[in-house]
């Protein structure tokens, strides 16, 4: 029996000493290592996790720029090219002169009269037609000038004209009284591309002259013409200062450019008063 009591007793000591060391291990002040160890390796684990997504959503928003500023480049460009293109295309389709139309002079007005014991004379001016385009303008503007003229049985009207590639050039005459000298001279340069008349740059740009060198060209033929019809005979002073007046350079910028019959470039010096002639004697002569 006592061993039984002993056994029993002893079974009892070892289960007091079981549950004191459990309650020891709940001691306040004191860490179970492994729930804190759970617990860093948790929290480790988020913010490598978040790390990673702030990281994505960076590259991600850098992609993104990177993106459209290519596309915004590329947009430009194209724009740029587009803008290029059209440019050049534009360039392209500006319509070139087209082949200039069949161009004719012809009588607006003509007649012939007789004055008694001095002949039959044929009075006459044109007028300009341009296929294509109209020479309404220029044509009125002659018609204006010399039919009063024309219509007279003592006035003499004339002209002669020259076709070139880009122009028409008509020089008419004027001698108030037939039979007798002393004629007026006028110019008309016509553009054959607008039907309109050419001023005196346009002309001698189309005839490729510089403006100086046609002056200068000009005061060789005046001095010629001076020399040859009048100094040579009458040299008073009088005359020398008509001459002086006749090569000064007002006078000289004055002359106009146009093309004879025989297609070579001319001047005409207008309304210049020779001491020889009673009235006018405007110069005209190749250069």
């Amino acid at each position: 029996m006592s061993k039984r009591i002993i056994a029993v007793f002893m079974l009892a000591c070892m289960l007091c000493s079981m549950a004191a060391c459990d309650a020891t291990s709940l001691i306040p002040g004191q860490q179970t290592k492994t729930p804190v160890t759970s617990s860093v390796v948790q929290t480790s684990a988020t913010t490598t996790e978040s790390e990673q997504t702030t990281t994505t959503e960076e590259t991600t928003e850098e992609t993104t720029a990177e993106e459209t500023t290519a596309a915004e480049t590329t947009k430009e460009e194209t724009t740029t090219t587009a803008s290029e293109t059209t440019e050049a295309t534009t360039k392209a389709a500006t319509p070139t002169p087209k082949p200039i139309g069949k161009t004719t002079v012809t009588n607006a007005y003509s007649r012939t009269f007789t004055i008694k014991n001095i002949g039959k004379f044929t009075t006459k001016y044109p007028k300009v037609t341009i296929k294509g385009v109209s020479t309404t303008a220029v044509n009125k503007e002659i018609a204006n000038k010399f039919k009063a003229i024309a219509k007279k049985n003592e006035s003499v009207v004339k002209y002669s004209y020259y076709i070139g590639k880009k122009y028409v050039s008509i020089l008419v005459s004027v001698n108030l009284e037939a039979g007798k000298d002393g004629s007026e001279y006028y110019v008309y340069n016509i553009s054959r591309v607008t039907g309109k008349k050419l001023t005196k740059a346009e002309m001698l740009k189309l005839l490729n002259i510089k403006s100086s060198a046609f002056d200068k060209k000009v005061k060789t033929g005046v001095t010629k013409w001076w020399n040859t019809n009048i100094l040579k005979n009458d040299k008073s002073s009088n005359t020398k200062k008509m001459y002086n007046n006749a090569i000064a350079s007002k006078s000289i910028s004055s002359a106009v450019p146009f093309v004879n019959t025989k297609g070579k470039t001319c001047f005409l010096l207008r309304q210049m008063k020779a001491p020889t002639q009673a009235g006018v004697n405007d110069i005209y002569a190749t250069i």
